[in-house]
């Protein structure tokens, strides 16, 4: 183990090798793709890990050695513009914003002497650009390239699905179709003991399968609870399944400051509708069902699909068939505790 790390769970996307969690199947896949010669449409739920595998991916010899691998996040861009700025960025290391088109990022990199992966994070984000047939510009562009591959990422499933499965879409059939589950339960808790233990401290596996079970093993929930967890506990101590309500206070704790400066920044009906989709639970809320209403006296239905379009723009909730739920988890307890 290095020396240097501290807390083996890691929360960063830059995961050494080391203190990566299984995913041996889904890199031998993706790494397949990439080796064929094969573009990648890539989704799963948030926070499950698909940042962390294309960078595991990417870091692998027979990628590393063979091609030239960039990120780029488009999560926070809402013009094609600004989507061009961040390939800038990441393509010429430079936080100066660089006046050069998309398709003069591509060329310089079609130029390259080894080939290039580029993965597009949050592709989906494309669909909400300011600029009319977006799709159809990228997917020509994209075209043009002879020595580039593509990876998009999406977390959500029904925009993924839409962009590459619609016949009537530019990138229909363009890339092939991929995605990644909870990492299985036993895996994680054989793994987080095994951090422990390296670090001479341990873990009862009662604590493991609490914190894994309390957020349905979404892998992000699972290293910030190990991650406390592993904090809490001194060297030559074994921390155990009592602890798991000061593991998470620590951590509700730690977001309280933060969460309280979000909440301030909703209108009432907004803070209204997020309190009571907290306290409906995991499975969220029918917003607009007369018993949802009835019971947190929140109404009428047109303020409350309002509310709601806003709040679902920005992903602070999301949907869970044909009810609403909090998309930060932890927030959702926050939200239940204040």
């Amino acid at each position: 183990m290095a020396a240097s790390v501290k807390n083996p769970f890691i929360l960063t996307p830059f995961v050494p090798e080391e203190y990566f969690c299984d995913r041996e199947k889904e890199t031998a896949l993706l790494c397949k793709h990439i080796l064929n010669g094969r573009n990648v449409a890539l989704f799963a739920d948030r926070r499950l890990g698909k940042t962390g595998l294309i960078r595991h991916c990417f870091e692998q010899k027979e990628i590393k050695d063979n091609f030239n691998t960039f990120l780029v996040d488009i999560y926070s861009a809402g013009s094609l513009k600004e989507m061009t700025s961040l390939f800038a960025k990441e393509v010429f290391s430079s936080s100066t914003p660089l006046k050069v088109s998309l398709e003069e990022i591509l060329a310089v990199l079609d130029s390259l002497k080894k080939p290039t992966v580029i993965a597009i994070d949050e592709f989906q984000t494309i669909q909400n650009f300011k600029e009319s047939n977006v799709e159809a510009f990228l997917r020509t562009a994209f075209q043009k390239c002879k020595r580039c591959l593509f990876i998009y990422t999406g977390s959500i499933n029904h925009s993924i699905n839409n962009i590459f499965k619609s016949p009537d879409k530019p990138f229909y059939n363009s890339a092939v179709m991929m995605t990644i589950d909870v990492i299985d339960r036993e895996v994680y808790r054989e793994f987080a003991q095994r951090m422990f233990r390296s670090y001479g401290k341990d873990i009862d596996e009662g604590l493991v399968y609490k914190c894994y079970d309390y957020f349905d093993g979404i892998t992000w929930y699972n290293q910030l609870l190990m991650n406390e967890a592993f904090a809490q506990t001194e060297r030559g101590e074994t921390i155990d399944e009592d602890s798991f309500d000061s593991v998470y206070e620590a951590i509700i704790t730690q977001q309280d400051f933060s969460y309280r400066e979000l909440f301030s920044r909703f209108s009432e009906k907004q803070k209204t509708l997020l309190m009571a989709i907290a306290r409906e639970g995991k499975e969220g809320a029918s917003v607009t069902s007369q018993d949802f209403m009835t019971r947190y006296s929140i109404g009428p239905t047109s303020s409350i699909q309002t509310a709601c379009s806003a709040l679902k723009k920005n992903n602070f909730i999301s949907d869970n068939g044909s009810r609403k739920q909090i998309t930060d988890l932890i927030f959702r307890d926050w939200l239940r505790k204040n």
